[in-house]
Formats: structure tokens, sequence, C-alpha cells
């Protein structure tokens, strides 16, 4: 738990991306909890905050730590196509155009 709460800034990214493991939603908020007012917390995830009881197995679980996170919290919405496919989409373009440009 020391790993987990020690650094002044811990990211976990996409959560809930894959399920959680048996006690992982209690395992989870004891991180929060451990952080809660100390330490700041930077979450991703492609779960809205209304779904997490459903993600995490544990409606209470999840309560609790959507009360802890949200308390002082800046949440932003992301929403559009994924950075991560932008070079591919980007290449993918200059195909394009190759393939459908004038012959040179």
């Amino acid at each position: 738990m020391r790993f987990f709460a020690g650094p002044r800034l811990l990211v976990i990214d996409e959560l809930g991306y894959l399920p959680l493991p048996g006690d992982g939603a209690s395992a989870l908020f004891q991180v929060i909890n451990q952080r809660y007012l100390k330490s700041s917390t930077i979450l991703t995830t492609n779960v809205g905050i209304a779904d997490w009881a459903g993600a995490f197995g544990d409606a209470t679980v999840a309560a609790a730590m959507v009360d802890r996170l949200l308390h002082r919290a800046a949440v932003v919405g992301i929403d559009g196509p994924s950075y991560r496919l932008r070079s591919h989409q980007s290449h993918s373009d200059n195909l394009r155009k190759g393939v459908t440009g004038p012959a040179g």
C-alpha cells in the first residue's frame, strides 16, 4: 500500500478497461482512500461514472471511490477520435491521396 500511497501524483490509466479481479475494487478503494486529501490522483477511463458500480462489481465500493475522487476534482470529458490512432489516420490519408492523386 505504501508503494501506491507514497507518490505525490499517481496516474491510473484505462481504469475499467479490463475487469478487476475478485477483490480488486476493494484494493483500489484502499489506494484511493489512503491518498484522499493527501496526494493527487489522475484517472483515465472509458467507463462513465454512472457505470462504475457494474464495472467494479460492488456498488458500495464504487460509490465510496466516486465520493472521494470527485471531492475537489476536475473532471475532463474527452469525446472524439482516439489520440493513439491519430498517426495511423494521417498515414492512411497520405496513402489514400497517393493512390487517388494525379500520376506524376
